[in-house]
């Protein structure tokens, strides 16, 4: 369908924000559209890194599916805790570089 490489994943990009009272989170769902992975659809919070950690990241084989479980993995988890635990494991990468 697309002439990409052999290695290579080609993504559509869906944006969503939870807000909760003055805090705001910037959630993407990103569809395969290209390329080979093991998840047609893959959603997660975007810290201030924007790295997703596994442990917030939400599967499935739709959209919603994905959505949903990115949303019920950080329900009872403060905004502030999910972008600095981005930027910690962020800062341990780093050092191991």
């Amino acid at each position: 369908m697309y002439n990409i490489g052999k290695d290579e994943l080609l993504i559509r990009v869906y944006k969503y924000e939870l807000l909760r009272g003055e805090e705001r989170l910037r959630i993407d769902v990103c569809e395969r559209v290209g390329g080979t992975s093991h998840h047609k659809f893959m959603a997660f919070p975007i810290g201030l890194l924007g790295n997703p950690e596994n442990e917030f990241v939400g599967f499935g084989e739709t959209e919603t599916e994905a959505l949903r479980g990115c949303l019920n993995r950080i329900k009872n988890i403060s905004i502030k805790d999910i972008c600095e635990y981005s930027i910690n494991n962020q800062e341990s990468a780093e050092a191991e570089d």
